[in-house]
């Protein structure tokens, strides 16, 4: 299991939408509290950001390049 950090980095996505209880929720980040940490398993983020359109919509770090299909994601 991940912390809040290593899910970001990984993802390339704000810090904020993994610890933050109502980005969360609202973009339905799969996760457990496990003593009062949040972890994330891997393998589920995975899936997560595959099929969820919010992984592509980050603010944070717009990716537009030049022939790029985002259709696959």
């Amino acid at each position: 299991m991940i912390d809040a950090k290593q899910a970001a980095c990984a993802l390339r996505l704000p810090l904020y939408w993994f610890g933050d209880p109502k980005m969360r929720a609202k973009h339905r980040i799969p996760h457990y509290l496990l003593g009062g940490l949040v972890r994330f398993r891997m393998n589920e983020l995975s899936t997560w950001a595959a099929n969820s359109s919010a992984a592509g919509d980050s603010d944070a770090e717009p990716q537009e390049s030049e022939g790029a299909s985002h259709d696959g994601l």
